[in-house]
């Protein structure tokens, strides 16, 4: 009975197969770990020898020497990989495997342990290091549950434990990694730094601009009405001295207060809740002067007092 020898150059996984291995030379078979395909090569090790007869081979005992791997881990032992081509084991520094003469391609992204270290310990908050080794579904729940800083502590768990690990161990178990996804989840707090920065500087200048808007609607109201004070003036020769001479009306948000100071004068007072400033006036100006509003009210709180400080026209006598 024939057997033969199979090793896996994808994930390095071995096994011994009751099958002649002259059959199986050069067809392709599927390793039944990772389930990928690749050319079975005869080796050496896989032919019988022409001295023995097969039945002598059934008879005979298989020992722990008997391995085909084991005599050359005594012989080198430094770490190993597969050939892709052969499946032939050579050192894993090798870049020409020495029994088909190939030049052997290093894996796609492998894992880099320092990569992983720097990873884990700088992100592994926010899941990194599970975009890093394609655990997408570990690194969305690390990313989402990221402000318990449970992920953090599990990161820095997992740091310790990939720092004692050697980079082929590493290796084997994350046989892939996913600098794309890395690469985007890099790209998320950028994005956010570059937001918070713009809402920064927008929201203030928003503000700013309708506070702008909101005087200009105050300062508006004082202007109209003082219009009609002027008209009320030339048509009775005095200023409005009641409620029934004179109501002024304000747009929303806008106090406009009416200080009568007898017959012969008055002063005017506009502010909007929403604004930044205070709008004065009287019978002897044309100019309208301007004044901060937390000023003006505290002085309007301290003759009025601050319950009548509401939006609408208020005739104060």
């Amino acid at each position: 009975m024939f057997q033969c020898h199979i090793n896996c150059p994808h994930c390095g996984f071995s096994q011994d197969v009751h099958q002649d291995p002259a059959i199986l030379h050069g067809k392709t078979v599927t390793c039944p770990k990772c389930r990928k395909t690749f050319p079975f090569v005869q080796s050496d090790l896989d032919s019988p020898s022409p001295s023995t007869p097969p039945a002598r081979q059934q008879q005979l005992p298989r020992t722990s020497n008997s391995s085909p791997i084991k005599p050359r881990a005594s012989k080198d032992s430094s770490p190993r990989k597969f050939c892709t081509s052969c499946g032939n084991q050579i050192n894993v520094k090798a870049e020409i495997c020495p029994k088909c003469f190939v030049r052997v391609t290093p894996p796609r992204n492998a894992i880099n342990k320092a990569a992983l270290l720097l990873i884990t310990f700088f992100l592994g908050g926010i899941g990194g290091h599970k975009f890093y080794v394609k655990k997408y579904l570990q690194g969305v729940l690390y990313l989402l549950f990221c402000w318990t800083y449970i992920p953090s502590l599990f990161a820095l768990i997992e740091f310790f434990i990939y720092a004692f690990k050697s980079e082929e161990k590493l290796q084997e178990k994350f046989p892939e990694t996913s600098s794309g996804a890395l690469l985007f989840l890099l790209i998320i707090p950028v994005v956010i730094v570059i937001v918070g920065i713009l809402a920064a500087i927008a929201i203030p200048q928003f503000t700013a601009y309708q506070q702008k808007a909101n005087d200009t609607i105050a300062r508006s109201a004082l202007t109209t009405c003082q219009t009609q004070i002027e008209i009320y003036f030339v048509d009775h020769g005095t200023y409005p001295l009641d409620t029934s001479q004179l109501q002024c009306q304000t747009p929303d948000d806008v106090s406009l207060f009416y200080l009568v100071y007898g017959s012969e004068g008055y002063q005017l007072i506009s502010l909007s809740d929403s604004g930044s400033k205070a709008f004065l006036s009287n019978q002897n100006q044309t100019e309208v002067d301007e004044f901060e509003k937390s000023i003006i009210e505290e002085e309007l709180a301290a003759r009025v007092g601050e319950e009548v400080l509401t939006p609408g026209f208020h005739f104060v006598e």
